[in-house]
């Protein structure tokens, strides 16, 4: 037998294995997908109701325990989110909409699918029906119409899901960048907003210049191979790369597809006001607002007015600490108790030993708990001279730090007790001044007004 007769065998059978095969019922199941659509749209929507507020929950004590820079990212990051899941949202609900209005329409025709009746006398008569008619001639191509647009709505909203979290993580990957860029070359932390808004803008720039260049010179090999590469590198940064295919279908079938003339700017719009609400709902998180760099040092020196955050009377059971707080407002014991959590922030500016400035690699492995406690008792005293606690204007430099886990906080934090015989009945004033200073040279303070009277 001749070696061409003894692989033709193999070669007919792996023709059948590659052999395109029937993707009728494919078709038939896109065209059912309506089902699948509702109950998703539904479901989303219903989820994403509540997303946000869980969302916040999640990222609020990674707010509070982060640096002067980490926070910037952080909060850019979820304004960007948050503008994703209400652009979703209000596409799966115009989705919605939709879909139950096509379900509508065909259930009509299937009652009526000769659609109007121009011999009709009920209301103004035949000859109004018969301009009607002409108005709305087709109601299964007007259903169609609106099919095609469900459909399309579906994927922009799915697309937008993929994209708008890989741009988040993005964000989070430039931000470890830009930090490490900061323990190398300092004078970076002093321009962290123009180089992000220059990252911005040479974005848009090169995006726009592909695209310029894509249609100005069509038929050039070397230009279509970069814009090619520069799509593809696109899809892949923001689409978390798994989902690279599915969001380059999307892209662009939907792009080259497009013929509205207003239907980008109508998306582009959508977003922008989408932004604005997620703007808006950030900025109505206190631990937002209170940790944005030069507010940190203000938010909590306000004397004249009782913020629930100061008092643990007066938070909640699941409220987060970032601030010191006494017991309540109004104060009747010998001893004053006050918790001051450490924040991350603060501690960026506090002469903390650590083991590892210690001791040396193979030493780690054999430390005792003895000098780990030693470790520790020495940063007392570090935190000691980072707060100084100030009673009615009179500082008390000898009081005694402890350490203390408070159920609510995210980090362990110190516990002072400052006697109460010098208070005077009435309202008064503890002042926290901490050796924390921001660049305009303005010093962080926290002043909790507190009523005390005696027992009796």
């Amino acid at each position: 037998m001749s070696e061409n007769n003894f692989n033709t065998p193999n070669q007919e059978e792996n023709a059948e294995i590659t052999k395109p095969q029937n993707t009728s019922w494919l078709l038939e199941l896109g065209v059912q997908s309506w089902q699948a659509e509702l109950v998703l749209s539904g479901l989303v929507i219903t989820i994403l109701f509540q997303l946000p507020d869980m969302f916040i929950h999640w990222v609020e004590p990674s707010i509070i325990q982060s640096g002067e820079i980490e926070a910037t990212f952080l909060k850019f990051a979820s304004m960007l989110f948050l503008m994703g899941i209400y652009s979703v949202v209000i596409l799966f609900g115009i989705h919605l909409l939709l879909r139950g209005i096509w379900i509508a329409l065909l259930g009509l025709h299937s009652v009526y699918p000769q659609g109007i009746d121009v011999t009709s006398k009920n209301g103004m008569g035949p000859k109004y029906w018969e301009k009607s008619k002409e108005e709305y001639p087709n109601l299964m191509q007007y259903n169609a119409e609106l099919d095609a647009n469900c459909s399309t709505i579906f994927s922009l909203a799915t697309m937008i899901i993929i994209m708008v979290s890989s741009l988040s993580i993005c964000i989070l990957v430039f931000y470890q960048c830009i930090r490490y860029l900061v323990s190398v070359f300092p004078v970076i932390a002093d321009n962290i907003i123009p180089i992000g808004i220059g990252v911005y803008l040479l974005f848009m720039i090169l995006a726009t210049l592909m695209q310029y260049l894509g249609k100005k010179y069509p038929d050039n090999p070397k230009i279509a191979k970069m814009v090619m590469q520069y799509g593809i590198a696109m899809s892949a940064l923001f689409s978390l790369y798994v989902f690279r295919k599915p969001i380059g279908y999307i892209t662009a079938i939907s792009m080259s597809n497009n013929k509205s003339k207003y239907g980008w700017i109508i998306y582009g719009i959508v977003c922008v006001v989408m932004g604005f609400f997620g703007g808006k709902q950030i900025g109505k998180i206190d631990t937002f607002n209170y940790f944005e760099t030069e507010k940190y040092f203000t938010f909590n020196n306000r004397p004249h007015q009782i913020l629930d955050l100061n008092y643990e009377n007066l938070m909640g059971k699941e409220a987060l600490i970032y601030t010191p707080f006494i017991p309540s407002d109004v104060v009747t014991d010998e001893f004053l108790k006050v918790f001051i959590p450490t924040i991350a922030r603060e501690k960026e500016h506090i002469n903390l030993k650590s083991k590892r400035d210690i001791y040396s690699i193979s030493e780690l492995f054999k430390l005792k708990n003895a000098q780990l406690e030693a470790i520790e008792i020495d940063n007392l005293q570090a935190y000691k001279q980072f707060n100084r606690i100030f009673l009615n204007g009179v500082e008390y430099p000898n009081l005694d730090f402890q350490y203390h886990w408070h159920p609510q906080a995210d980090d362990k934090g110190l516990l002072v007790y400052i006697p109460t015989d010098s208070c005077k009945i009435g309202k008064n004033i503890l002042e926290i001044r901490k050796n924390y200073f921001s660049k305009d040279s303005v010093q962080k303070i926290v002043k909790i007004p507190f009523f005390f009277e005696k027992e009796k």
